[in-house]
């Protein structure tokens, strides 16, 4: 996991490759004003979607991908942003193939806030919990790029 400024993003690209793309998409897309969608990048191996929600204070499952790398930028707003122990999503009984998704419950290890300016970066098989709210349900608009392998 990697959990930084939009500003030092590009230092990262010799872990992953494709966050040249990402800051390239963020340059130069106008994403802050775009709608709630599907988005696709120059490289077929990096798309992006757009979401705008409220956080919730609710008790919310951990999520994981096997084939793919989440990306994730506030745009507006902020979420806190659980992980756990990568080996409790062995225990999950729910992870789907063609989706590449599975959950779990289990409990944080740890809890970033991500607010706009900030990135986060979950690779394949890293649980996350995403939407908590900070406080307060709030608004919040992000970018959630998939970087398949």
């Amino acid at each position: 996991m990697i959990f930084d400024t939009l500003d030092q993003m590009e230092m990262y690209i010799p872990v992953l490759p494709a966050l040249r793309v990402i800051a390239d998409t963020l340059d130069h897309d106008e994403l802050y004003d775009k709608a709630p969608g599907s988005y696709r990048t120059r490289d077929p191996k990096v798309t992006y979607t757009i979401s705008e929600y409220m956080t919730s204070a609710a008790d919310k499952p951990f999520s994981y991908h096997l084939n793919s790398t989440d990306v994730i930028v506030v745009l507006s707003g902020q979420e806190l942003l659980s992980t756990s122990w990568r080996e409790l999503k062995n225990q999950s009984t729910s992870y789907d193939k063609k989706t590449d998704v599975g959950f779990f419950q289990g409990e944080p290890l740890t809890v970033l806030q991500a607010a706009q300016g900030r990135f986060a970066v979950f690779f394949p098989g890293e649980p996350s919990k995403r939407g908590i709210a900070s406080g307060e349900p709030a608004p919040v608009k992000k970018a959630v790029f998939k970087v398949e392998d």
